[in-house]
């Protein structure tokens, strides 16, 4: 049995792949080093944080932040196919993750642009926090 934040993140990755939309793109699981121009495009899902609260001696809320990265080559309307992306990223995360009947938001969309090369680069950061409320201890997990 795979953990639950394993889960989300298979399945964001799975509804990202099969969308028509990003198809050229490379989908990792993160990444911590610096994405040079002939890897773009790429997205990369992770799960760096959650929070937990008890709500009875059986079970807790836990709030898991998803985050969807992307980042692509663009001209000078870069801003907005990053603006068109994020909407299409937010349907896809909403329906993958309330689909095993979690509680899913989108909390915050980042946007920054690098100019500094021969063309610009765009970066797409999206934070959902999805809501789950499980047994305690977290048995087989």
């Amino acid at each position: 049995m795979s953990h639950y934040r394993s889960d989300y993140r298979t399945a964001v990755r799975t509804a990202l792949k099969a969308s028509s939309e990003f198809a050229g793109f490379t989908i990792m699981s993160a990444w911590a080093q610096k994405i040079d121009a002939e890897t773009l495009p790429v997205m990369g899902v992770a799960t760096p944080r959650e929070g937990k609260q008890r709500d009875s001696l059986e079970s807790s809320a836990r709030e898991t932040s998803v985050i969807v990265a992307l980042k692509r080559q663009g001209g000078e309307d870069i801003e907005d196919v990053l603006d068109d992306d994020s909407a299409v990223i937010e349907r896809l995360v909403l329906s993958a993750l309330e689909a095993d009947g979690q509680d899913c938001q989108l909390v915050d969309t980042e946007i920054d642009l690098d100019g500094g090369g021969a063309r610009r680069v765009g970066t797409l950061i999206m934070r959902f926090t999805v809501t789950a409320w499980l047994a305690e201890p977290l048995a087989g997990v």
